[in-house]
């Protein structure tokens, strides 16, 4: 008798092992939805900074810098992105466009470097070292008028197989130094659908 209790208790005691091991890897999993009705709706989610998405970093000079990982299907508009991958890249100073605290005689030059050079400035970085440039950098001017100077990032090649990435931005004249910024692999391989396009 004592020995079929004691199968049953070592019985009792390996199932709720298994059952709390699926529980951890659950709930470790990603929790992000798997659809949104609208991509607005899409937008909405990423954008908030309690998603993951958002990366702020302010450097010791009161630059504030803000990475945010663009899942492709919002930008691009449907369900079969393609591996094009999309960051928005905000650079701030107290809470205004970093070039428009620029003296005048710096703010074009600058301007011209956001519009058409800054590629040979931003590319990814693998756990190997290996680094793959920005396929193509837009910046639109906001001439003063917007609270950040917002550049969209976007690289076209497969970056599936590595375990970690970091976005870098060279300097690239403003004394920021070298920005080295962790990317999160959920986050970054995320597309979700889009019911309504």
């Amino acid at each position: 008798m004592s020995l079929n209790k004691s199968m049953k208790n070592s019985f009792m005691t390996r199932l709720l092992s298994i059952l709390l091991l699926w529980l951890t890897v659950i709930g470790c999993g990603n929790n992000d939805p798997r659809k949104f009705t609208t991509i607005d709706e899409g937008l909405q989610y990423v954008s908030e900074v309690k998603h993951g998405f958002v990366k702020d970093t302010l450097l010791g000079n009161g630059v504030e810098i803000r990475m945010q990982i663009l899942p492709a299907c919002l930008v691009r508009r449907t369900n079969k992105p393609g591996r094009q991958k999309y960051f928005s890249i905000q650079l701030s100073h107290k809470g205004r466009e970093l070039l428009a605290q620029l003296p005048l005689e710096e703010y074009g030059s600058y301007v011209q470097l956001f519009s058409f050079g800054m590629d040979q400035y931003i590319f990814l970085r693998t756990d190997s070292g290996k680094e793959y440039g920005a396929s193509m950098v837009t910046y639109q001017p906001t001439y003063n008028l917007g609270k950040a100077n917002e550049l969209v990032v976007v690289f076209n090649d497969d970056l599936s197989s590595y375990k970690s990435l970091s976005l870098v931005i060279k300097e690239f004249g403003l004394n920021l130094g070298q920005i080295d910024l962790s990317v999160d692999l959920n986050k970054f391989n995320y597309s979700p659908i889009i019911e309504q396009l």
